[in-house]
Formats: structure tokens, sequence, C-alpha cells
């Protein structure tokens, strides 16, 4: 068959095509030249598969609205995928994936929750998928100095978080008040202005009980009945607790998150000059937010793509300019606008557990002294 030469029309327009093709290319990812092949490989996968849905205990609307935005900017996923979050308490969050993951029917992709107990039995079932992330490495060497659990190359830490002290200067009596220590938060003249932060429903706050315990800075049962002589209010939740303190209802919370004063303050500017938050001397009980991704979930690239957003920088940034929580990132220094809620991980003491697997066997004693106490 003989061939005809090309014409002039016909060669303008493979240029033209080719030269859509190359534009194509360049835009497809956006930051492409960031993206490592592997990033770029589960993006591909991911946007085939249209959606994801992440089950948390953390995340609020306003951080889950920008990691979307970020997500699919940076992977080019489009306007059309779906970007689910579920945000439910600590214990729910678990109780929710493992339903799933025993009746072998899932929903949910991602979960991101401070639960070790949870991922290494979830680990031993076969229930999570291997991954192979590019970025973890980057965190790994602080999630060790803390004493973390992970669980590499099935769980990572995208982030972290610690309760500290939290205060409101403007209520009676607390012009002058200061935390340096745990005495500072049960001192006599705090009575009817403390609250006390239910362990029985929280893994976090058990985890972090156990952590003073162990490492022998604090002796549980004297500081409990100290803390119960000023007469202090039960609650769970952190946003609550924060109202509290806002509201001067209770003016002192020894065990919130400066991420939670800062999402207020973002709210009402004024709040910075009243709200006040310190750094307990006996060590910061940091507890890693853990990720993983169920084997079996609806949309498998996706979820591991998310996590690797997750543990890059750029994601980490959008997280810890929203939540004002803690990287475990080498050398990382978080968004201006957070830096002044956060503590330098490198010269403030961390706490962790030795082994937390071990530790939620001791949940249910710990909890039962604590009611003996409060309830």
């Amino acid at each position: 068959m003989k061939v005809g030469k090309p014409t002039l029309a016909s060669s303008a327009a493979k240029l033209a095509a080719a030269l859509c093709l190359t534009a194509f290319a360049a835009t497809s990812f956006a930051g492409a030249a960031e993206l490592t092949p592997h990033e770029k490989k589960l993006a591909v996968a991911a946007k085939k598969e249209g959606a994801v849905t992440m089950i948390d205990a953390s995340i609020s609307d306003l951080t889950a609205r920008d990691l979307e935005k970020g997500f699919k900017e940076r992977y080019g996923l489009g306007p059309d995928f779906k970007f689910n979050t579920i945000r439910k308490g600590t214990g729910p969050t678990v109780a929710e994936a493992r339903q799933e993951i025993l009746a072998n029917k899932h929903t949910i992709d991602v979960v991101l929750v401070a639960a070790p107990g949870f991922f290494e039995a979830a680990i031993e079932h076969g229930a999570l998928l291997k991954l192979d992330s590019d970025y973890w490495k980057d965190s790994e060497e602080l999630a060790k100095k803390a004493d973390q659990y992970f669980h590499y190359p099935y769980v990572v830490i995208p982030n972290a978080s610690s309760f500290q002290p939290i205060w409101n200067s403007s209520c009676p009596g607390m012009s002058s008040f200061s935390v340096n220590s745990y005495d500072d938060v049960v001192k006599p003249e705090l009575k009817g202005k403390t609250i006390a932060s239910d362990i029985t429903k929280s893994f976090t706050y058990s985890n972090t009980a156990l952590s003073l315990q162990e490492n022998g800075v604090l002796d549980l049962g004297k500081f409990w009945h100290k803390l119960k002589a000023t007469d202090p209010l039960i609650e769970f939740r952190t946003e609550p607790k924060m109202q509290m303190v806002i509201s001067c209802q209770r003016p002192l919370d020894m065990w919130n998150l400066t991420g939670r004063a800062y999402q207020n303050i973002v709210k009402k500017p004024q709040l910075a000059k009243i709200l006040k938050f310190g750094v307990y001397k006996e060590g910061q009980v940091m507890f890693g937010n853990q990720g993983a991704v169920l084997k079996g979930a609806p949309h498998p690239n996706a979820g591991q793509l998310l996590l690797e957003y997750m543990l890059s920088k750029e994601g980490t940034d959008v997280v810890i300019a929203d939540e004002a929580v803690y990287s475990f990132r080498k050398n990382y220094k978080p968004p201006a606008k957070a830096a002044p809620y956060l503590f330098d991980l490198n010269t403030t003491k961390l706490l962790g557990l030795k082994d937390w697997i071990a530790a939620q066997k001791k949940f249910k004693t710990i909890r039962e002294q604590w009611r003996a106490v409060f309830q």
C-alpha cells in the first residue's frame, strides 16, 4: 500500500494533538514535579476508583475540607472525585472499623485513630493493606524517640497530639494563674474551677494516664484524690471542655488540645488574649494518630494515596495549619499561624509507652481505679 506524503494541514493537526497531550501530561498532576513515581501510579488508580472514605477521631470539618482541596489538586483527581470523612470518638471509631473487618464488608478505606491495640490486632487478623510509602522514613526517627507505636509497612503516624493544661485568664481568680507542673492543676484554690477527663471513654486519656504512671512522673492514686478535692466536672470530649473554659464555667482543663484553643481563636480572635496554655515539666505524653488502609477497602489505591499525602510535607502543612497538632517529620517547621500553639518536640521532654499493646490490657484496671475516685 502506497503511503502518501503528509500534507501541511495533517502535520499541523498532528503537532496540535501532540501539544495537547504534552499539556495534559504537564497538568494532570498539580505540582507533578514534586510527585514520586509511586504517587503518580497511585493517583492514576485513585482517579479510576473515584472516591476515598476515612474514619477518624480528630479531624475537624474545616481540616477535612482543606485536605480534600489539597488532595484533589496535588494529584489531579478532578471535581467529581468523592472525598468522605467520618468523625467519631476514639472508641466508636475503633468499634466501627473492627465491625467492618469482622463482617468482611467494607465501606471505609482509611482508619486514622490513636489506638495501637486495634491496629496490632488488625495486622494479626490480616486486615490491613501493606503500604509502600516514600514519606514515612521522614517521620520514623522522631516517632521512635517519642516511644510511639507504629508498625510499618501496615501502620504509620501522619500526625500526633498531646494533652496540655489550658485555662482562661479572664475568669475570676485566674488572672495570675500559670501551669508548669501537675502540682499546679490540683491546688486547693482551684476548687470548683477544674475538669476531670473521663478516662473510661477514651483510649488517649487512658494511655496518657498509663504513660505518666509507667514513666514514674506521677503517682496517679494521690493525684486523682487531689483532683477530686477540687470538685471537678467530669467530661469526655475536648470541644465541650474547651467551651467550659471559654465560658468560665470551668476555667481550667488539665488535659485539652491547644489545637482546640487555636480553632476557637480563629473564630474569635479576642480569645487570644485570655486563653493560656502550659507545658508539663514532668513531660508531655505524645499519642500518635496511627493510620492504615483496610484490606478489602472499596478504594485501596485512593486510601494509600491519602495516607501518603498526609505524610508528605504538603499534606502535613494542611493538617497542622488547621489543627495545630504535631508532626514527627525530621526538621519540620509548622506553618506560622499554628506555630505559637505548639511546643518544640526537640527540646520538650516527650513521654510515650514502651509497649502500647500491653498497655491496652491495663485499661480495665486503671479505669476501675479512676471510677473508684470519681464515680
